[in-house]
């Protein structure tokens, strides 16, 4: 592999950098805030067609004064983020630009629309096609149950995102891998990943007490391990 460009990155005072990044900062956040408003405006019905799709409109209920403020306001506050992401990443790719080597870019430029596009995807194949056949088991109990409304939204959002974010490392690891940013192997982060699957369905499971956990998890990592098993064959 041919040696990494030296970096180009020009000496600048600190006020300088500090401006720079005031101004790559100031589009990410107006489009935050604009996405968080509008999506507060409309999260009542955002938040009914969100528990009808998964027939748990009559299971739900609220247990503190200010539960549905709150759910109300993290999901805008979520809508915000994701919306601005894209965008705060490009920036933060044109504020570091200078500073980085060839190999660093072009790792840079294929990363991240790969990643925001697994994000997606998998946000998306776990709203659609996983929640509906693992809640059934999560949920299970008395047809008179009630759940908490943050619990529920909490499951049916971080599980979703959580499909996303578990199919998109391995492969992110091997892109890094091969672009000669990180030397170490796709087994070697394993346990550590493994960690961080079940502290994601210890957030994500309404009762850590039940077979839900187990099921939770083992969905998490069948995920991660297909992407690995991905990552191998393209590596050949």
């Amino acid at each position: 592999m041919a040696p990494a460009s030296p970096r180009v990155d020009h000496p600048q005072p600190l006020p300088a950098h500090l401006a720079e990044l005031r101004r790559a900062l100031l589009g990410p956040l107006l489009l935050f805030g604009s996405i968080m408003a509008a999506t507060f405006s409309w999260s009542e019905d955002i938040l009914q067609a969100m528990l009808n799709y998964h027939n748990l409109a009559d299971s739900v209920s609220l247990y503190t004064p200010a539960e549905f403020l709150r759910v109300r306001l993290s999901l805008a506050t979520l809508a915000g983020f994701l919306s601005a992401l894209p965008l705060l990443l490009l920036q933060s790719y044109r504020f570091a630009h200078s500073g980085l080597t060839n190999s660093e870019r072009v790792f840079a430029r294929r990363a991240i629309p790969f990643s925001l596009a697994l994000l997606a995807g998998g946000t998306a194949l776990g709203w659609s096609v996983f929640l509906p056949r693992v809640l059934p088991l999560l949920v299970d109990g008395p047809a008179e149950a009630q759940f908490s409304l943050a619990q529920t939204v909490g499951l049916l959002v971080s599980l979703s995102l959580g499909t996303g974010i578990a199919l998109q490392l391995p492969l992110l690891a091997f892109m890094a891998r091969h672009a000669g940013i990180w030397d170490g192997g796709l087994a070697a982060g394993r346990r550590l990943a493994w960690g961080l699957l079940l502290a994601l369905a210890l957030l994500v499971t309404p009762d850590p007490a039940t077979i839900g956990l187990l099921l939770t998890t083992t969905l998490l990592v069948l995920l991660f391990e297909t992407g690995a098993w991905l990552a191998g064959v393209a590596r050949g």
